[in-house]
């Protein structure tokens, strides 16, 4: 499965990237699941999950370098679950 982020900063979960998102990480279903939501921002509705400074960058550049801040961020905790 893999975790997409779109520009206002929302993550989702499919088996395809669509047009207009970015994958972030890809891993088996639960374990990604579970990991996002971990690390992820809550939005206030307590079940969308937010890239951490994509929903309030000033700019599309701000967004795009929170977005890959966070990628790398994570990156760790997936490339050990791919090898594992």
């Amino acid at each position: 499965m893999k975790a997409y982020a779109w520009r206002t900063g929302r993550i989702d979960f499919g088996r395809k990237v669509p047009d207009g998102a970015i994958q972030i990480a890809e891993a088996p279903a639960k374990f990604l699941r579970q990991e996002i939501s971990a690390v992820a921002r809550h939005a206030y509705d307590g079940k969308t999950l937010l890239v951490p400074g994509v929903p309030e960058a000033k700019n599309g550049n701000a967004a795009v370098d929170a977005l890959i801040a966070f990628a790398d961020w994570i990156k760790p905790r997936f490339v050990k679950e791919v090898q594992s």
